[in-house]
């Protein structure tokens, strides 16, 4: 910028991003049974951003591969990572998925404004929750430019006494009327990492063993998908109802029927499975959902 700081729209380029998900579908997109765009276990992807830096000499982004300068390749690594401490991890990791080169993790992570303040979402919502209400006592001077990582997750604690549901994984009260529970994630989500889902679910498994837990908590992994919609995905599906026939008819959701709406097409049809579970491909028609197994 004009004043000499960085600018965070021009911390990666679309090219470079789109070359990230090229690394990715490359090492992890066929090991479901088939190369489509769609990497279905995500969470087991592992992509080493070293692989992506210019050979010596080259400036960052040059070439048919938009290689990434060492301090971009170490800061995507370190974002992907999630935050941490000197007293370990305060976050999930974020899962290696194509939809980092979709708008939509843009808009949320770097943003567009190549001058003025930044425009991604992460800053712009962030710019008054942080200090007056995530904090306490609020404190307006706060921002995400000097939010401290070892001082400031202690002051979060009584917001997250109000607001973290997730601490409860016995559901006592909901699993006496009856009640059951659907979670549906993108694994390219670039606010909530798909992991903390998963944790979710791991720790209502080892509270109640997983069969019984399968009886009232399942959870949809979105390969693709970005914050509730959009992105490479097949993000059209419906939930509501496969949850209306697992109360009212006993019908658990073994699998929930979803097709593309946007960056992919309406005629890409996949099951979504209940993790652990992922879409692999048994054979037949490419685009038919039909040809996909949850295991």
């Amino acid at each position: 910028a004009a004043d000499g700081r960085p600018v965070l729209a021009r911390a990666l380029s679309d090219a470079q991003l789109q070359r990230v998900a090229r690394e990715v579908l490359a090492r992890c997109d066929a090991q479901d049974g088939l190369a489509d765009g769609l990497v279905q276990d995500a969470l087991a992807c592992r992509i080493d951003t070293a692989t992506l830096q210019c050979p010596a000499g080259a400036p960052p982004g040059s070439g048919d591969d938009s290689c990434l300068s060492p301090p971009q390749s170490r800061a995507l690594a370190e974002v992907m990572a999630g935050p941490r401490n000197s007293r370990g991890a305060l976050y999930f990791g974020w899962p290696w998925d194509p939809g980092i080169a979709d708008a939509g993790w843009r808009n949320w992570t770097l943003g567009t404004a190549t001058a003025g303040p930044p425009n991604a979402r992460h800053v712009t919502l962030m710019a008054g929750a942080l200090g007056h209400e995530f904090v306490t006592p609020p404190d307006p001077s706060l921002s995400t430019l000097n939010f401290d990582f070892e001082r400031d997750p202690a002051r979060m604690q009584a917001f997250h006494a109000v607001y973290d549901t997730a601490d409860d994984v016995k559901l006592d009260g909901f699993r006496r009327r009856g009640g059951r529970l659907m979670f549906f994630h993108g694994t390219a989500d670039p606010i909530f990492s798909a992991r903390e889902l998963v944790d979710y679910q791991q720790r209502v498994n080892a509270q109640h063993g997983a069969d019984a837990a399968a009886g009232f908590v399942r959870s949809f992994l979105v390969p693709g998908m970005g914050h509730c919609a959009g992105g490479p995905a097949t993000d059209a599906f419906d939930g509501l109802s496969a949850l209306v026939r697992w109360v009212e008819q006993g019908q658990a959701p073994d699998r929930v029927e979803a097709r593309g709406s946007g960056v992919l097409p309406a005629t890409l049809a996949r099951p979504l499975c209940p993790w652990p579970q992922q879409a692999r491909y048994t054979g037949g028609d490419t685009s038919a959902s039909a040809s996909f197994a949850c295991r």
